[in-house]
């Protein structure tokens, strides 16, 4: 998180905490099916939205992560900084996915053995999920953990990234231009036949323009810092463009919404309108990185950093721990279907959100950080007592360029 803050990208550690917000968000209302409702002055604030169109927040996930990634390179290419070897790029991919990913494997299968049934379709479930080929089958343990299939296009664009990141960064147009011309004719491809078929739509391909808005957001910033001399007098251009991408992104939130319970109305506008969301995000974080020091620290405010150093793990439990709780009746509510007791709703998300920050901060903190530390990866976690590296006054044009280390 200091390499984040010392490189002035806090932001998008900003916007990862955002979209862990938005699928915890999603999750708790497709569970609980509490409906949040605000009033001011006798307007309706749509303060539902979010919850609704929270799936999006997987979107802003990919999006972040080719920014992250590609970050170095762009460094490099511009003569900033160095890029990780491949050998370097594998090994910290490994400590930072897979074993927080195979602790919570493992507890989804032992959570699984009661609903999957014969033993060999659990096994060949597991199977599936350990070789990151989820995405591609039907996820028997979708019923009680179903966020892994989007680890299945992260690691997937792992093993292709090496050879993007060499092409982007010489060729960044006309190889962001590809990727998204791959992206949308996938998806047009799919939709033909196939648009609510998972397995179909759920492939990397269909994901490719994401992960190119981020790498282009990454070579954008460092152009611009390299390029454009004392770029800090436009930090109030780039803060108006950062306002402008939030009511962009609370307009497609809004238009998502509308088409919520429309037959096949999430998937047909995923198929017309990722490319714009990821776009508009990634447009927030490279505005917001340039932008007055007022609005970075509302983009990178304490709580969504805290959420974005956890969001993995969060990410990775939270479903299962908030359909157990409903499936085994914890909190107990006053009702046959707990659904319709509106005491039961509100502490159950209480009690779900803090047992998941509970699991989530306790592997982040005494399982993933010291196994990261194995692999000589600077820390990570947000220290309060500095939290004056997120201004930009501690910043100094001689600070030496910093890389990226903490994607999600």
């Amino acid at each position: 998180m200091f390499e984040h803050a010392r490189s002035g990208t806090e932001a998008f550690d900003g916007l990862r905490g955002l979209a862990i917000l938005l699928v915890v968000l999603f999750h708790t209302w497709l569970f609980s099916w509490y409906t949040p409702a605000l009033a001011l002055f006798g307007y309706q604030i749509p303060v539902d939205v979010p919850a609704r169109t929270g799936y999006l927040g997987v979107e802003l996930f990919f999006m972040i992560s080719g920014f992250v990634l590609f970050f170095p390179h762009a460094e490099r290419a511009l003569g900033r900084g160095r890029a990780l070897s491949i050998r370097e790029f594998a090994r910290r991919r490994f400590w930072k996915i897979v074993p927080s990913y195979a602790l919570a494997l493992t507890a989804t299968a032992l959570a699984s053995a009661s609903l999957v049934h014969p033993l060999a379709a659990l096994l060949g479930s597991v199977a599936n999920h350990v070789l990151f080929v989820q995405n591609s089958f039907d996820d028997r343990m979708g019923r009680v953990n179903s966020v892994f299939w989007s680890l299945a296009i992260e690691v997937q664009f792992y093993l292709i990234f090496p050879a993007l990141a060499w092409a982007f960064a010489r060729r960044p147009l006309p190889v962001g231009a590809l990727m998204l011309a791959a992206a949308i004719a996938y998806r047009y491809w799919a939709a033909r036949c196939c648009l609510q078929i998972e397995p179909v739509t759920r492939q990397l391909p269909a994901f490719l323009d994401v992960f190119a808005c981020g790498m282009g957001a990454a070579y954008a910033l460092v152009w611009l810092r390299a390029r454009v001399p004392r770029i800090e007098r436009f930090a109030p251009l780039f803060t108006l463009v950062a306002l402008a991408a939030t009511a962009g992104g609370l307009g497609l939130l809004g238009s998502a919404d509308a088409v919520a319970y429309v037959p096949a109305g999430k998937e047909r506008w995923l198929l017309a309108h990722r490319t714009l969301f990821a776009a508009d995000g990634a447009i927030l974080g490279l505005a917001s990185c340039l932008a007055a020091g007022w609005w970075r620290r509302i983009v990178a405010n304490p709580a969504l950093l805290f959420l974005g150093v956890v969001s993995y793990n969060l990410y990775l439990w939270h479903t299962l721990v908030l359909v157990w709780m409903w499936k085994h009746g914890v909190p107990p509510a006053a009702t046959a279907d707990p659904h319709d007791d509106p005491h039961w709703k509100l502490v159950y998300i209480a009690s779900g959100w803090a047992a998941c920050l509970g699991i989530s901060v306790a592997i982040t903190y005494f399982f993933e950080r010291p196994l990261l530390a194995t692999s000589k990866l600077p820390p990570f976690a947000f220290d309060w007592r500095r939290r004056s590296l997120l201004r930009p006054e501690t910043r100094t044009e001689t600070s030496p360029p910093s890389q990226i280390r903490n994607p999600r």
